[in-house]
């Protein structure tokens, strides 16, 4: 009698693990807060909480002065979110808010004039924020939710400086009419708004002027005696003060000083996107929505290295996602993570997001019961923060070291620099995306593939074209590509190989009797790159030249076995060391000459 059949189990799935696994996939405090040692860590968090809440208040209101806001709209945009962003994002130091280029990009939209030539209404502006905001976490939350996060690596460090130095200069000249004390006629083209203001220095005001320029002076002390003496004292708010006692005591808004008269106390009303409006803000929101993304990762991925633990960068895109969404409905408009913020929090000893809702605390009160105090705050106060804050954006020496080092990163460099300050922010981030692009295609397609020699005395093979001493190897070409092969450059493998043997003809008295491919840096074949090495050792193999692979990867080595099986043969040689290879081709050479001599 046969056996009756046994019926697998299907294994059922736990929903409270998977329950679990999504809590803690998702809500990354749930791994740090049941760790939270309250004695060891709440002084520092708090410390550092209202030392960087301190620092936000001047920062949000002059960034929201930046992006085309009243000030309030900075305040909104720095208390409430700081509360969303500790439960998604995967960062226990990073400082959320307002920040410069963000806020520059949102200026693109608000500042910018409507059909009929026209200045939009504040209404307007603050509706576009609003809807930028939402949007741009949308497509963050759904770019962390299918993975993408990994796009950042396309994007090279040379062409991010590139665009960050000349958006610190857009930022500048979005700042200058508060210095010099008269605007003109802004345009969309950087280098027209900034002839316009030299066409227009007739105008200039010594006021403005002379108190913007005490206040950079105030402030650049401020850094000084902090890096000197190891302190952490608040610069912009301490600005703010002085800047709101001299104006009201001496009423310099009497003197062409433009202050913000009347800031509104209380909590900032929750309201819905208007989604109407879309059309005219969808040309920034991927723009935001990148940039955001970058910044908020560079810092945050840097900040965890010094802390000892990793960032998860789909994660970001969800916590920076989720706080400008929800932001939106409370008056944010799109903030991201903040250099500057992120490394005082450190410094000053933040243990964990704690501090960042701390930080949120002290902007809520703020709006609540201090705005009032703000009435005879200057705009060139504001203005003053902003220049010293985007300084640090200007990245010459990065500039200086391409140069000097290499060319090519330094021509991503200028190209992203030119392009977002003549053309503008936005083409500006397309070209430097697209120029980056282009370098992973330029390095793809034209990989780096070095004709070996041997060190004497020893069995190393080393690239001829850098290690001089080395010797060539009478009767044989060894070649190294360090790439993958692939459909994109396993035409370079063929047509170096081809250079190589032509060479080798018209300069060796020894006929080539082997190749050798060194596949160290192999560390990937495709279906065309396979076809390309058979190809390649058939032909040899037809012209009785000894044909070989060394130092093949365990992947590589079962692909080219598996299109053997394919191809009914089983030629191919492996070897483990390039020398071994050498070896064995002189070997058979010597053998086929015996068979000859017999013969």
């Amino acid at each position: 009698k046969s056996m009756p059949k046994k019926t697998k189990k299907k294994k059922t799935k736990n929903p409270k693990k998977i329950i679990n696994w999504i809590l803690f996939k998702y809500f990354p405090i749930l791994t740090w807060l049941p760790q939270y040692k309250i004695n060891n860590y709440l002084k520092d968090d708090m410390i550092s909480g209202i030392t960087v809440g301190v620092m936000l208040i001047a920062q949000g209101m002059a960034y929201a002065k930046l992006a085309g806001l009243p000030p309030e709209y900075g305040l909104y945009s720095s208390g409430i979110p700081l509360f969303i962003y500790p439960l998604f994002g995967s960062s226990r130091h990073l400082g959320f808010g307002p920040v410069a280029i963000v806020s520059l990009l949102v200026s693109q939209i608000t500042l910018s004039t409507n059909s009929a030539g026209h200045e939009y209404s504040t209404s307007e502006k603050i509706t576009f924020s609003l809807l930028m905001a939402f949007c741009v976490g949308l497509v963050q939350i759904s770019m962390g939710i299918i993975q993408i996060g990994f796009i950042v690596n396309f994007i090279s460090h040379p062409v991010i400086a590139g665009f960050t130095t000349a958006a610190a200069f857009v930022i500048i000249l979005s700042q200058i009419q508060h210095l010099l004390g008269f605007s003109v006629q802004k345009s969309h083209y950087p280098l027209l708004t900034l002839i316009n203001y030299l066409l227009n220095l007739n105008k200039f005001k010594w006021q403005p002027f002379l108190f913007g320029s005490a206040n950079i002076l105030c402030l650049q002390m401020i850094k000084i005696i902090n890096k000197v003496y190891k302190l952490e004292v608040p610069g912009p708010i301490l600005c703010v003060i002085l800047s709101i006692l001299v104006t009201q005591t001496f009423r310099l808004n009497r003197f062409g000083i433009t202050i913000q008269n009347k800031i509104p106390k209380g909590f900032p009303k929750i309201r819905g996107p208007i989604f109407n409006e879309f059309t005219k803000v969808a040309p920034v929101v991927l723009t935001i929505s990148f940039i955001n993304f970058l910044e908020t990762i560079a810092i945050a991925s840097k900040i965890g290295e010094i802390h000892g633990y990793k960032i998860v960068p789909d994660q970001e895109l969800i916590g920076s996602g989720m706080t400008n969404l929800c932001g939106s409905f409370l008056s944010a408009f799109p903030t991201a993570g903040s250099f500057s913020r992120t490394a005082v929090l450190s410094q000053v000893g933040g243990k964990t997001q704690i501090a960042g809702l701390i930080t949120g605390i002290v902007i809520i009160l703020t709006y609540l019961f201090f705005t009032p105090l703000f009435k005879f705050l200057p705009n060139v106060t504001l203005a003053s923060i902003i220049l010293v804050s985007v300084v640090n954006l200007i990245d010459y020496k990065e500039a200086s070291m391409l140069f000097k080092i290499r060319f090519l990163d330094f021509l991503a460099f200028t190209i992203s620099f030119v392009s977002t300050f003549f053309i503008g922010v936005e083409w500006g981030i397309a070209i430097a995306i697209g120029v980056s692009l282009l370098i992973v295609l330029w390095f793809s397609i034209n990989p780096p593939v070095s004709i070996l020699g041997r060190m004497p005395g020893t069995v190393v093979y080393k690239d001829l074209k850098w290690y001089k001493d080395c010797i060539y190897t009478p009767g044989g070409i060894l070649l190294r590509m360090d790439a993958p092969l692939f459909f994109v450059n396993s035409s370079v493998l063929v047509k170096k190989l081809k250079e190589k043997e032509n060479e080798y003809k018209n300069s060796n008295p020894v006929n080539l009797f082997y190749v050798l491919i060194d596949c160290r840096g192999m560390a990937d074949v495709d279906s065309t790159g396979l076809e390309v090495i058979n190809e390649i050792k058939e032909k040899f193999n037809k012209r009785k030249i000894f044909f070989g692979l060394a130092n093949v990867n365990e992947r590589v080595r079962k692909l080219l076995n598996k299109i053997d099986s394919e191809c009914g043969s089983n030629d191919t040689r492996f070897f483990l060391r390039i020398h071994d290879g050498v070896e064995t081709a002189i070997k058979w050479k010597s053998l086929q000459l015996k068979n000859i001599i017999l013969n």
